[in-house]
This record gives structure tokens, C-alpha cells and sequence, in this order.
């Protein structure tokens, strides 16, 4: 294996084969490639890592309550209060109650949040066109198998 993105050697031999720490570089190659692993445009944001890792949250949930995001990031409410309002006065996440129940208040991502989001990912959406341009329509079709049945695996070790 020529192409080495991670040292592999840190990872624990009893927990993955020959075989499964190729395909985890293989993977890891994939998606520093896309640019989804790339951290430096991350790195230019000015916040705090608790506060990027809400808004993570947020991208991928959607609508949190308040009390959710604390039960995600194992932060205490009030830790959390204060995170969101250094979020909200910075114009990315907006607050409101909740349309089923008005006690609880949710947050989510402000269109300026959402942009940044799109451009951070803008780059490995293209990178990623270009490459299955290059592809045939046999490959593409190869290469939709394979993550499908990835996907699906790591949704079924998330059950367990």
C-alpha cells in the first residue's frame, strides 16, 4: 500500500485486519480527496471548537432543542446557553419555540451559516463532479454500489 494519509501503525491491530486498514486508508484517501476532510478552510472560521461543533450539529440535524444539543455535546445547559448566544449574536444560528411545544426553544442555522456551509463544501462538490466525469458510466455505477453497500453497513454497526 503505497499511499499511507494516516499512520496506520496507531491503529490498533486486534480491532481491524490487514485488509479492513487498507480499505479505512482507501476511505480516509477518498475523503480528505473530496475536501471533506480538509480542515484548513475550518481552520479560517473565527470560533471556538464548541462553537463549530454545534454548528456541525446543526448542519446535520437540522432543528435541535437547546437541551438536545447539550445531551450531544455533553455540555450543561447553561454551558450551552451561553455557546448559542455567542452564536446567535454572531448572526449564525436563530432561536425560537417550539411549534409543538412552546416551553421548549430550538435552534437552527441561520442562511449565513448555511452559506458558509455550501462554500465550505463547494470545493469537494466540484472536485468530486470532475472525477466521475472521468468515470464510465459502468464505474460510476460501480463506485454507486460500493458506498451504497458501505452506507448501509454503517448504518446497521450504528444499531449495534
Amino acid at each position: 500500500m503505497e499511499y499511507n494519509l494516516h499512520d496506520t501503525t496507531v491503529l490498533n491491530e486486534n480491532i481491524l485486519s490487514s485488509e479492513e486498514r487498507e480499505i479505512w486508508v482507501l476511505y480516509m484517501k477518498v475523503l480528505t480527496s473530496a475536501g471533506l476532510g480538509d480542515v484548513s478552510e475550518w481552520m479560517k472560521l473565527d470560533m471556538s471548537m464548541p462553537q463549530m461543533k454545534v454548528l456541525m450539529l446543526l448542519n446535520n440535524h437540522g432543528t435541535l432543542k437547546v437541551s438536545d444539543i447539550a445531551e450531544k455535546m455533553g455540555a450543561s445547559l447553561s454551558n450551552t446557553t451561553g455557546l448559542l448566544d455567542r452564536l446567535e449574536k454572531s448572526g449564525f444560528v436563530k432561536r425560537s419555540h417550539s411549534e409543538e411545544d412552546r416551553r421548549s426553544v430550538v435552534v437552527q442555522l441561520t442562511e449565513n451559516a448555511k452559506k458558509i456551509f455550501r462554500g465550505l463544501y463547494e470545493k469537494g462538490h466540484l472536485k468530486l463532479k470532475r472525477s466521475l466525469e472521468l468515470l464510465s458510466p459502468e464505474e460510476k455505477q460501480a463506485v454507486y454500489e460500493g458506498l451504497s453497500i458501505l452506507s448501509r453497513a454503517l448504518e446497521n454497526a450504528k444499531k449495534e
